[in-house]
């Protein structure tokens, strides 16, 4: 599908939007849809793009945003929209961040607002996907776990204001405890009790916030966190490339729980050598690492339940059970 834009621009729509199948989601597909003459608009009155030809390809992988891939004379940027609305900003300033902490992400070009959209123009990374490139045992081999330990801890370095997510800058709420209670944790809390996918013999959860507060008290201290870091928000470059965060103010050890959780859903269990390279070699409060696995797993079942990701749920179930001893025993 070939546009004219106002600036003379000639644009090529190389796709349409990928829209998900399940229920869940119909609000964000709603959003890619009326999103596409947003991107078309702003495209087409973009000095960066006047006078040329520009084609603009919608990625298909990526469930919370609208990504299009810009070409223009020989080059290409990525246009990233994410559709969770007014409080899915963050994206350009925690990538600033980490590129300022010697963290390899995709440059920031420009960031703005599209409509009720937040959006950021970046580089675009032309290398795979870790997680496509890689198995567990050749990230095992090769490095890759120890590497992103190393980078996780160099992300949460910089000190940031508040907990929650990203509201002009900082935090939406200014204690952790704020967080704990706020309507979308006890949201989600909510109905992972009430479809029985969590309680007790898992972990009991009321100590693990507990274990949470008071160990946040103690390090008094909120990071910029990733809050989806894996391998899958990686490309295979050297160094690693990390892209795709869902912007988080929060304590390093709930970030750093978080991607535990999605090591032990994918593969049952998850590598020792990320945490050890995360601390390096230095003890740590693995009780307090143990209550953010449970916590994470509150945060997340309620998301892959609606998605009918059940492997992903029982491999956390068992692993949960196996391991409830650690809220009270390290």
């Amino acid at each position: 599908m070939e546009t004219q834009g106002e600036n003379t621009s000639r644009l090529i729509l190389k796709n349409e939007p990928k829209l998900s199948e399940h229920e869940a989601q119909s609000t964000f597909n709603e959003r890619r849809i009326s999103l596409v003459p947003l991107v078309r608009d702003f495209i087409s009155t973009h000095e960066r793009f006047k006078d040329k030809e520009v084609s603009i390809t919608f990625a298909h992988k990526g469930v919370s945003s609208l990504i299009s891939i810009i070409e223009v004379d020989n080059e290409k940027v990525v246009l990233k929209i994410p559709l969770g609305g007014g409080h899915s900003r963050g994206e350009a300033l925690f990538l600033k961040v980490w590129a300022e902490a010697g963290v390899k992400v995709p440059h920031v070009i420009e960031e703005g607002v599209l409509g009720e959209h937040a959006y950021t123009l970046m580089e675009y990374v032309d290398a795979p996907i870790l997680g496509e490139t890689y198995n567990k045992q050749e990230c095992i081999e090769k490095g890759v776990y120890v590497e992103m330990g190393n980078m996780l801890r160099l992300m949460h370095e910089p000190k940031a204001e508040g907990y929650g997510r990203v509201i002009d800058g900082k935090g939406e709420y200014a204690e952790f405890t704020d967080l704990l209670s706020g309507e979308d944790l006890q949201r989600r809390v909510k109905y992972v009790t009430d479809h029985k996918l969590l309680g007790d013999e898992h972990g009991v959860l009321s100590l693990a916030f507990e274990i949470l507060t008071e160990h946040v008290r103690r390090e008094n201290k909120s990071s910029y966190c990733h809050d989806d870091f894996g391998t899958y928000n990686m490309f295979a470059t050297h160094p690693i490339t990390v892209f795709d965060p869902n912007p988080r103010f929060n304590n390093r050890y709930l970030d750093l729980g978080r991607t535990i959780l999605l090591g032990i859903a994918h593969d049952g269990i998850f590598s020792e050598k990320l945490v050890d390279s995360y601390f390096e070699g230095n003890p740590y409060d693995q009780k307090a690492l143990h209550a953010s696995i449970l916590l994470n797993g509150y945060m997340k079942f309620y998301y892959w339940s609606k998605v009918k990701r059940f492997k992903n749920i029982k491999n956390v179930q068992d692993y949960l059970i196996k391991n409830k001893h650690l809220l009270i025993t390290t």
